[in-house]
């Protein structure tokens, strides 16, 4: 009996998000400088490692990066709409996009609730859909909702963030349903570290090993 073809076929998962895909240590106190997590901690790399298929993993995280909110204060490039599309064309050909964003949209600049930062992911995947329409076929899309900010998180920075995320996951998952696009929602496993914002190193694996099992039914199902 013949052994069946053994796939070879390296896929290119490239993760778009903020200083949680950067994979920034929680702060120890305001001032403090950032530091990053080594490569084998970080979630994308745990992601990889976890797949059941050969994945070449690409990290586009950019600490403060909004969903679609020009930050006044750190400047209009961490826009994440602004920057998605050249993202992905950079890295192409992709199989998956993972997004993992919203966070930021809760800082005392910008005000926003749950809503209105699900609502900049939606426009998002409006990019991605409109990007790929003429294609063939474009990469599939894995919305992450991102850890919930805690009441802990520096209040100078947050103010009352950690009542205004409160749906942000419910909302994710309405805009994944009504746009076909894949979604997992971090707090299920993991949650933010001792600065109320960042995962923990034990975060991280919780989260890679996580994803790594999603990534690879969502490959699985590609491939057929």
């Amino acid at each position: 009996m013949k052994k069946a073809p053994v796939d070879t076929h390296i896929r290119n998962v490239l993760c778009f998000g903020d200083s949680n895909t950067w994979a920034c240590e929680p702060f120890k106190h305001i001032a403090s400088t950032p530091t990053r997590l080594k490569k084998s901690d970080r979630w994308t790399r745990i992601m990889a490692q976890q797949s059941s298929f050969d994945v070449d993993v690409i990290e586009d995280g950019l600490s403060a990066r909004t969903t679609v909110f020009d930050d006044p204060v750190e400047g209009p490039h961490k826009n994440g709409s602004r920057l998605l599309i050249a993202s992905i064309e950079t890295h192409a050909p992709l199989d998956i996009v993972v997004l993992m964003l919203g966070t930021n949209d809760f800082k005392l600049q910008f005000g926003a609730n749950a809503f209105m930062s699900a609502r900049g992911m939606l426009t998002l995947i409006q990019q991605i859909k409109g990007y790929y329409a003429l294609a063939e076929g474009g990469p599939e899309v894995l919305i992450v909702a991102p850890p919930m900010i805690m009441p802990i998180a520096e209040k100078a920075y947050w103010g009352d963030a950690a009542e205004r995320c409160q749906g942000h996951a419910e909302y994710l998952a309405q805009v994944a349903d009504r746009t076909g696009c894949f979604f997992f929602d971090s707090n299920s496993v993991a949650s933010a570290g001792r600065d109320g914002v960042h995962l923990s190193v034990e975060g991280h694996h919780a989260l890679g090993r996580a994803l790594g099992k999603v990534i690879s039914e969502i490959l699985e199902i590609r491939s057929m």
